[in-house]
């Protein structure tokens, strides 16, 4: 909020207790720079427990752009403009669009508290193209959160107003609970934002976590950065591997959440993965360069999280993000397919509904192997079969989730506030532009 607030020009007011009572306009003077515009993305639960933080963000906008600056571009009365020009073009009433050019913050509809886009970003058959992710992300997420009469307020096209000439995209972080590529929730909220900025400009945003970590050491990290940083220190570390090599199915389970989340940055900034991670992966995991025995040990503890990291870098060549080579396919297609024999075809997995992964794996096997893998597949399907291992004393079988089940969890509050808020900043690339042309 800080930095939201900072941003603005915008400092708070606190009573005699330390309490954020209020906010008023930094001097222009003491600012020393133009007001920078924001969008703000806010989570389900700091919307429901923090409401009062967020009517200060908007009253904060409404001081920013209305304050008179003859030193510097006032660039949140120009955002403004352009919002109200943007709306109006729209079919939004004139009336309606000005008092609309002050919103900013923006959540689910229907006080929903997920995207609704994360099982259609891992669905490598229910997209196209990051249209499709940015489209459903907002209108998911295109409700207006910012005062009392308007809160919930949802408007066709109120988000992609707002979010015209963005340029950078941040995330606060605050603890080492979780990471890029440890959390689902950060490719689902930061990179369905990401999505929707590149929708509307035409261009991905420049995007960084605001890395609040060490107190005594803030910064900005790029994202790039702070995925390759993780990834360097956990699954493709050795000695983090030996560590996850401790625990028992859960830890097994936990590396292929972490296979799946990459899938979800490719679906929505796949510059963030390249195939030298892919590449990485598959010698890490499947040919197990450090001889570590973790491929035996991830079928031994959790055989259904096998499945789901060969049929995720499956779908990476399928969609064209992986360049794999013939050899890397056809063995990931094999041994999928034995996994598929050996536990039969687990009905959550990552391609349990997704009948073009499921063709284009068969394609890859021979004839007599790909008659195998469709009857388990339609095994799942019909619900008719449970396969037991009995030597391991493992079960795999069908389980039935209903709609209540399958909903999407709560975020950690890591990813929240005390952890924060997700924004896009809009005008800062411009005024850094400005600032080196003046020089």
């Amino acid at each position: 909020i800080a930095q939201a607030l900072y941003m603005l020009g915008v400092e708070p007011v606190r009573d005699s207790f330390g309490r954020v009572v209020d906010v008023r306009l930094i001097p222009s003077k003491e600012l020393g720079r133009p007001k920078i515009d924001i969008v703000i993305q806010t989570s389900g639960q700091f919307r429901d427990l923090a409401a009062s933080r967020l009517f200060l963000l908007t009253k904060a906008v409404e001081l920013a752009a209305n304050a008179k600056d003859e030193n510097f571009e006032n660039q949140v009365s120009a955002g403004n403009i352009a919002i109200e020009k943007e709306l109006v073009n729209a079919g939004v009433s004139p009336k309606q669009a000005r008092e609309m050019s002050n919103y900013r913050i923006f959540g689910g509809q229907q006080g929903r508290y997920d995207t609704g886009t994360k099982e259609m970003m891992l669905a490598g058959d229910k997209w196209d193209s990051q249209k499709d992710i940015a489209e459903t992300y907002m209108h998911n997420m295109g409700a207006f959160y910012g005062n009392e009469k308007e809160w919930g307020k949802y408007e066709k096209g109120m988000l992609k107003a707002a979010l015209k000439n963005t340029d950078i995209l941040i995330h606060a972080r605050q603890n080492n609970t979780w990471g890029a590529l440890s959390l689902d929730h950060v490719f689902e909220f930061m990179g369905g934002m990401n999505t929707a900025i590149k929708e509307v400009t035409g261009k991905d945003p420049d995007a960084y976590f605001a890395d609040y970590r060490n107190r005594k050491n803030m910064r900005m990290q790029e994202l790039k950065e702070a995925v390759g940083v993780e990834a360097r220190a956990t699954i493709f570390n050795p000695k983090y591997i030996k560590e996850k090599m401790k625990g028992k199915a859960s830890s097994a389970g936990q590396i292929a959440e972490i296979t799946t989340n990459m899938f979800g940055w490719e679906a929505t900034r796949p510059e963030l993965i390249d195939d030298e991670m892919w590449n990485e992966l598959y010698e890490t995991y499947v040919e197990d360069k450090h001889k570590l025995g973790i491929r035996e040990f991830i079928h031994k503890e959790n055989g259904a999280s096998l499945q789901t990291i060969t049929a995720v870098m499956l779908e990476a060549t399928r969609k064209g993000m992986w360049k794999a080579s013939v050899e890397q396919i056809s063995n990931l297609a094999s041994m999928h397919n034995g996994l598929v024999k050996e536990f039969g075809a687990e009905s959550s997995s990552f391609s349990a509904n997704n009948e073009k992964l499921q063709n284009y794996i068969a394609g890859k096997l021979p004839e007599n192997e790909a008659k195998e893998y469709k009857s388990e597949l339609q095994k799942m399907k019909t619900g008719s079969t449970e396969e037991i291992n009995t030597k391991e004393g493992k079960v795999l079988k069908k389980e039935e989730v209903n709609p209540e089940q399958a909903k999407e969890k709560m975020p950690l509050n890591g990813l929240l506030i005390g952890g924060g808020i997700l924004a896009a900043f809009i005008g800062l690339l411009i005024y850094f532009k400005k600032k080196r042309k003046n020089e």
